[in-house]
């Protein structure tokens, strides 16, 4: 099925590449598509369960689509299609299988990653940035709504928003002017059709790219 080397079929390397051969194009899969990924992955469905929801997804849009419409470009166009495949996949799966774990012994596992990577990041860093991941650890044991995983899901993005707000404030007026610009050159103009929500979550993604690549760790993708 692939070319790369072994150890670096991954889930997410897996999941990119079969994406990509469906489409027929493409080096690689967005920040955003990533994400997704991986909160598949989190969540347990099996590699074959989201490939099959894709190709069925993608079989699906090409059936339907208009005349010299092109394919999506975007794994998330998909992601109702793996969504059905994963719900079909766990009625077949009753009775012959024992049950996943618990959705909140899963929500708190992740949170104890965060916390444990929180607390690496916090002893190895100073000034700014230690205060930022002080207020990530404040941010994780916030109070939030919906089920585990998504409370799990609000607390990292709260404990994100605060690293990323003590990095911004850390640096000099004429490098947070030039990281707006840049975060919009990688991303690109705003397609036709898409949501501003969708492109700001893009913007998003490239910042927490910047602040990786800087030397900050966040945990969206990481835990």
């Amino acid at each position: 099925m692939s070319d790369l080397p072994p150890d670096s079929l991954s889930y997410q390397a897996v999941v990119a590449e079969y994406f990509l051969g469906l489409r027929g194009a493409g080096l690689m899969i967005s920040p955003l598509d990533q994400e997704l990924v991986a909160e598949w992955e989190r969540r347990g469905l099996p590699v074959a369960v989201v490939c099959r929801g894709l190709r069925q997804g993608l079989e699906t849009m090409v059936e339907q689509r208009a005349p010299g419409a092109t394919l999506p470009r975007s794994m998330r166009a998909l992601r109702f299609a793996v969504e059905d495949e994963w719900s079909g996949y766990q009625r077949q799966r009753v009775g012959d299988a024992p049950p996943p774990p618990p959705e909140a012994a899963a929500a708190e596992a992740r949170l104890e990653a965060a916390r444990a990577l929180l607390g690496d990041a916090g002893r190895a860093a100073s000034g700014p940035r230690r205060d930022g991941y002080r207020e990530a650890w404040r941010a994780l044991s916030g109070e939030y709504a919906g089920s585990p995983l998504e409370r799990v899901e609000a607390a990292i993005a709260q404990a994100d928003a605060r690293i990323l707000a003590a990095w911004l404030s850390s640096l000099s007026r004429p490098e947070r002017g030039g990281l707006g610009p840049r975060l919009r050159l990688l991303c690109g103009p705003r397609r036709r059709g898409e949501r501003p929500s969708a492109y700001r979550e893009a913007l998003r993604a490239r910042l927490l790219e910047a602040a990786r690549e800087a030397g900050l760790t966040c945990l969206r993708g990481s835990v």
